[in-house]
């Protein structure tokens, strides 16, 4: 049995420097490659600790048929390749630790977990020194952002399929965001978080929830929309005679809380006023012009669940009255 991998690789070079550019079975790098941590071995180790859920992840999206791009680094303990630059052949020792990941041991072990045969590109460097390898560790690492969570949520309309919930909420706040009769139209940040706009991540976590409760539930897609907007003129017109402006609107925090809501104040508007429109929702709302609203200044989870359940106590007494009336 041969001690040696033979893989196609192609021979960049930069400056003084040079790596190796090819693609490598999952298990037979696996086999070969080892990886330093710094909690196993502090006087030499650099590697951050293996998430075994993360790479679980990796291996479920392996194993549904989708491609890993991004090449894994690493560093060959041999300092001088052997290479048929004709024949565009490495040879690799078929040893344990032969090659050490310095980024990708995520990758790797979820493809090694993964059911299907993968292939990993991978970028092959010779040569390099401790400070070397722990310096493009900390370059790679150091230097890479993760996707804002506002901006994954904004791309996700490429993904999503018609009438998934992530397909109803891009609409929604597509409808929310462009219909010029909407009071957030303009005020939607699609990428990032802005103050005084609201973003991705504040409209899910609010409307996300009603996507599975009556009424809302049982709307059809225009009419949620419909809703959506007589609610938030509504809101808007009461929010300008409590404060002087629409501001409020667009809060994060108001926006979660009022929506938190929701429901309780379209049981209101129905039961009490008829039915859905900006003026049922204008009477339903109007008693909340009482609340004292200088208490509720916080933006946490509490202080949010705080005031909506004040706003939807006072919207409720509304029921009891006109109960009484009949």
């Amino acid at each position: 049995m041969s001690n040696t991998i033979k893989i196609d690789a192609i021979k960049i070079e930069y400056n003084d420097g040079f790596f190796f550019l090819a693609s490598m079975n999952a298990e037979e790098l696996f086999a070969v490659s080892a990886v330093t941590r710094a909690e196993e071995n502090p006087e030499e180790g650099y590697q951050r600790t293996l998430g075994k859920g993360r790479a679980n992840k990796i291996a479920k999206y392996l194993d549904e048929g989708n491609l890993i791009p991004g090449a894994l680094i690493l560093s060959s303990k041999e300092q001088e390749p052997n290479y048929n630059g004709r024949s565009r052949k490495l040879e690799l020792t078929k040893e344990k630790g032969s090659l050490l990941v310095i980024d990708g041991q995520h990758r790797l072990y979820g493809a090694h977990k993964s059911e299907v045969d993968v292939q990993l590109p991978v970028c092959i460097f010779f040569g390099l020194d401790k400070a070397t390898e722990v310096q493009y560790f900390l370059d790679v690492n150091g230097y890479q952002m993760g996707v804002p969570k506002t901006l994954r949520l904004e791309l996700e309309k490429f993904t999503a399929t018609e009438n998934s919930e992530e397909y109803v909420l891009k609409e929604l706040f597509d409808e929310l965001d462009g219909n010029i009769a909407s009071p957030l139209a303009g005020k939607m940040s699609r990428t990032k978080s802005v103050t005084g706009k609201l973003s991705h991540v504040a409209f899910q976590n609010a409307v996300k929830p009603l996507l599975n409760k009556a009424p809302f539930n049982a709307f059809t897609l225009e009419q949620k929309k419909k809703v959506l907007v007589s609610f938030l003129s509504a809101l808007e017109n009461i929010v300008i005679d409590i404060f002087g402006d629409n501001k409020k609107v667009s809060n994060s925090a108001f926006f979660q809380a009022m929506m938190l809501g929701f429901l309780d104040i379209c049981h209101v508007a129905k039961s009490n006023f008829g039915g859905y429109k900006k003026s049922h929702f204008e009477s339903a709302l109007e008693p909340i012009s009482a609340i004292n609203w200088d208490v509720h200044t916080g933006t946490n989870k509490s202080a949010i669940k705080e005031l909506s359940s004040e706003v939807v106590s006072t919207v409720s007494r509304k029921i009891a009255i006109n109960d009484d009336m009949f």
